[in-house]
């Protein structure tokens, strides 16, 4: 006979389902030096239409170039607009060449350094004060000629600077010590033709005031 004392057996619930397994993460995507090149385009465009400030197109822009993923460019750019379909980028600066005829041009200050830039000293002199421009590229090209005259750059000390030009019966010279920052400063290549003239570029510059001879 059964056993009317005994006590019923709990009740067993039911076995909860095991949890799914995580969906692996997909690895971040590499971005190329295209990518970046259009990421810095963008920045140049909301700078020349007065969207960034240029202390914020610099930091933006130097972000841009050390990212090495595309989720790393979103944030850089994710508050711009889209520029509108068929329309090309604003240049950030006039793109004129820099020409001094029997005269003294200085260029300085918080000015945006294009992607290519021309410098023409004729029996003049051109003063190019690069240490605190704001360079529109990670690497900009600057084609300085001289004839009968000088055109001075002046360097940021991070810069690393090339020069492929060529010289009949001028001179070129070239800032000898190692730039700050390593690899991380702009490059900067200086082509173009010194004839009877001058092309000198500094880093480090120690004596502002000869500038303004």
């Amino acid at each position: 006979m059964p056993d009317h004392d005994a006590a019923p057996e709990p009740l067993r619930k039911p076995a909860r389902p095991a949890a799914p397994a995580p969906a692996a993460q997909a690895p971040a995507v590499r971005a190329s030096d295209q990518e970046r090149d259009a990421a810095a385009a963008l920045l140049s465009d909301a700078l020349a239409l007065g969207r960034i400030s240029a202390d914020e197109h610099s930091d933006r822009l130097e972000a841009v170039y050390q990212a090495r993923t595309r989720a790393e460019l979103v944030p850089l750019t994710a508050d711009l607009p889209a520029p509108e379909p068929g329309r090309a980028l604003a240049d950030p600066v006039d793109a004129e060449p820099v020409t001094a005829l029997f005269s003294k041009i200085r260029r300085g200050g918080q000015l945006p350094v294009p992607p290519h830039s021309v410098v023409h000293a004729r029996f003049g002199a051109v003063v190019l004060d690069l240490r605190h421009a704001v360079f529109t590229r990670r690497e900009v090209v600057i084609e300085a000629n001289s004839f009968c005259g000088k055109i001075e750059i002046l360097l940021p000390d991070e810069a690393q600077v090339y020069d492929t030009g060529t010289a009949l019966f001028g001179k070129r010279s070239l800032p000898g010590k190692t730039p700050k920052g390593g690899a991380d400063g702009p490059v900067v290549r200086i082509t173009g033709r010194s004839v009877f003239g001058h092309v000198r570029l500094m880093r480090n510059f120690k004596w502002p005031w000869r500038e303004w001879r």
